[in-house]
């Protein structure tokens, strides 16, 4: 079973969300830039996302590259709002990774009874989830 979620879906869920727009763009199947212009005279904030493992239900792990500035504001960010952060989330500054547990999201728990992670890419509009049901 796969799951679409196309670029444009993502971006109208984070504008309405949070009120902001950032772009996405696809590097590789593997590797999805994010980026973000805050005001019109400052340059862009760049983070290159780069899934690393996918075991099954048990963690989807990411690691994150940037410049040193960005760096240090995500260091400052996720300590600020560290309590914000939902459960099932963890984002290890030191190691610019992020971890996933998606059996700890509650909204997951009965679809994960019936369904197993076996992958995520990166398409050019989209990101395309690959289920297995069990």
């Amino acid at each position: 079973m796969n799951v679409v979620i196309s670029y444009s879906e993502i971006l109208n869920f984070i504008g309405r969300k949070f009120n902001v727009q950032p772009t996405l763009a696809t590097i590789d199947e593997k590797t999805l830039e994010v980026s973000y212009k805050p005001v019109s005279f400052m340059p862009s904030i760049s983070v290159r996302f780069h899934l690393e493992v996918i075991r099954r239900n048990d963690i989807v792990s990411l690691s994150y590259e940037c410049g040193k500035a960005t760096s240090l504001m995500i260091a400052g960010i996720v300590a600020k709002f560290e309590d914000k952060i939902p459960t099932g989330i963890d984002v290890d500054t030191s190691n610019q990774c992020v971890n996933i547990y998606p059996q700890r999201f509650k909204q997951l728990e009965k679809a994960l009874e019936y369904v197993v992670l076996s992958n995520i890419t990166f398409e050019e509009n989209s990101v395309n989830v690959a289920l297995i049901m069990v």
